[in-house]
């Protein structure tokens, strides 16, 4: 299996490479500001239920430019719907795994996220090649498996890539709202430090916005923690703007980011929040 995670990673590689190469500079090179938003996709895997998931990200090699591309004609999935959950915030570099589409288990059709950033357009197909099957759950060649996250002690727990609305909460414009996790994570007899064993903190809990009519201000947005067990981070977030807004939540094991490029074993998950004036 580690075979197959190699060739997965250097099939990122050139779907980065594939994705960048319509601008104007160099593909894949790092700028302040006014390159293009690159799409991801990073793989898929089957369901239990005959389906199967793709999975997506996205690269911003603006160092100093965070991106906002409302859902349309600048942010959208083709052939429509347009909005299929993406992000609409893109803030500087490579976010993994921030949304997960399900699709037919014989699924040969036509799908692309299209993005244009600084008018730049970027494209990418999404598929079910056998090359980049992932095994985001487990990792088959040491039984890493992705941390569990609960909004409350006793809630349902999710793991993994996110899939729909996983807690939905209400705020108030200006007042701090406290955003609690309940987090852990069950480390597989010999240690499993998965992706090629680089180990960094046991555990890591960081929130992002996804979408939202306004920025909003994380009193704490990456936490790290030596235990990987039952760990339950706090911090707050403050909106300036009514309305809709998803964040989301990530928990990374030691593999880091992304699982190290591996895509396991990490978890995603999305909270809506209704902010009133």
């Amino acid at each position: 299996m580690q075979f197959c995670c190699v060739r997965l990673a250097v099939m990122a590689i050139i779907s980065l490479l594939v994705s960048v190469a319509a601008s104007a500079q160099a593909p894949g090179a790092l700028r302040e500001f006014g390159a293009q938003v690159a799409p991801m996709f990073e793989g898929w895997y089957q369901n239990d239920d005959g389906t199967a998931t793709v999975l997506v990200g996205f690269f911003n090699p603006n160092s100093s430019q965070t991106v906002d591309l409302p859902v349309g004609v600048l942010n959208r999935f083709e052939p429509g719907p347009e909005d299929l959950g993406q992000p609409t915030h893109f803030p500087p570099g490579r976010s993994w795994g921030v949304l997960s589409i399900q699709v037919p288990g014989d699924f040969d059709g036509e799908l692309r996220w299209v993005l244009t950033a600084n008018d730049q357009p970027a494209s990418i197909p999404l598929h079910l090649d056998a090359p980049y099957f992932i095994e985001p759950l487990r990792n088959a060649s040491d039984g890493n498996e992705p941390p569990t996250i609960r909004f409350s002690a006793a809630g349902p727990g999710f793991a993994g890539p996110p899939v729909g609305i996983a807690h939905t909460m209400t705020g108030r414009v200006g007042t701090p709202l406290e955003l609690s996790a309940w987090t852990s994570d069950v480390k597989p007899e010999g240690g499993g430090e998965g992706g090629g064993g680089r180990r960094g903190s046991a555990l890591t809990m960081r929130w992002h916005l996804h979408r939202g009519p306004a920025l909003v201000e994380f009193a704490d947005p990456s936490q790290r923690f030596r235990e990987s067990a039952d760990q339950n981070p706090t911090t707050t977030v403050t909106f300036s703007e009514s309305g809709e807004y998803l964040l989301r939540a990530e928990v990374l094991d030691e593999t880091g980011v992304g699982g190290g490029g591996f895509q396991c074993c990490w978890t995603s998950a999305i909270v809506q929040v209704t902010v009133s004036p």
